[in-house]
């Protein structure tokens, strides 16, 4: 049996010694970072979306996108760019 205290080149490409007990531990570490980073960028959509549509910003929404408002077509657009998200979501976690 070999000491977990040793660094090997395999240790060391999964965050050395502490890592080595546990070979999934950098996979969790980008997984946590992907799954937030998705969650992030659809908050800020959403939130945009939602600031855009108030009444401070009637113009902003009123903007045509498509023949269609601005707000209108964010909001519209709130479904698939989550379905988008979920699917590179699912793509990357393999």
């Amino acid at each position: 049996m070999r000491d977990q205290s040793i660094v090997t080149p395999e240790s060391a490409a999964q965050g050395g010694p502490a890592n080595a007990a546990r070979p999934g531990g950098s996979r969790y570490r980008e997984r946590l970072v992907l799954g937030f980073g998705l969650f992030f960028l659809f908050f800020v959509f959403y939130m945009g979306t939602a600031v855009i549509n108030t009444p401070t910003f009637r113009n902003v929404a009123a903007i045509p996108v498509m023949s269609m408002p601005l707000g209108m077509f964010l909001s519209l657009a709130v479904f698939p760019v989550s379905w988008v998200l979920i699917i590179i979501y699912f793509i990357r976690w393999r």
